[in-house]
């Protein structure tokens, strides 16, 4: 009776062996995936931090663009106003001119 239950116990101690052995080279397998998780991860940060500062590169280029099209804008607009003061003020002289009779075609009154 002892022999069986030696055999037995032999028998039991040699599967948890060969049990502690898969559970070795599936921690090792499982750790393998984690660095390689992690090296991903790391790799996407870096790109999300990468393109997080070209995004805000970008976006104040284009800020400073839109402000100088509106500076442009303004100076346009100023310049068109000044224009058509000059416009009305030469119209205003030529009325006058014409109604004092010193016009172009007046006769020498």
């Amino acid at each position: 009776m002892e022999g069986m239950n030696l055999a037995k116990l032999e028998a039991v101690v040699e599967k948890m062996l060969s049990n502690l052995q898969e559970v070795k080279r599936e921690n090792a397998a499982l750790q393998t995936q984690l660095e390689s998780k992690n090296d991903r991860i790391t790799e996407l940060e870096s790109k999300v931090k990468s393109m997080t500062s070209s995004q805000d590169e970008v976006e104040s280029r284009v800020t400073s663009l839109l402000s100088s099209i509106e500076e442009w804008e303004r100076k346009a607009d100023f310049e068109t106003h000044d224009e058509q003061v000059d416009s009305q003020d030469d119209h205003a002289e030529v009325v006058e001119s014409k109604g004092s009779g010193g016009g172009l075609f007046s006769l020498g009154e």
